[in-house]
């Protein structure tokens, strides 16, 4: 006799998806141009990142991907 296998408990995620949904129907109400300036605040934001990954793709440096 097999035993069944044991099913997987995943964690409970719906406070997760019920935020998001909420934060869906927030962006939604916003003007458009309250939309490009997110995106330009977070382009500002991740600009020493970008760079710092140029820096290292001049300097032949490897990707990160890869390492995991």
């Amino acid at each position: 006799m097999n035993p069944k296998p044991a099913e997987k408990a995943y964690p409970d995620i719906s406070d997760i998806l019920a935020r998001k949904a909420q934060g869906k129907r927030e962006a939604s109400k916003r003007t458009f141009a309250e939309k490009i300036a997110m995106v330009e605040a977070l382009n500002e934001k991740l600009a020493p990142l970008k760079a710092a990954r140029e820096a290292r793709k001049r300097a032949g440096g490897k990707s990160l991907a890869g390492r995991f």
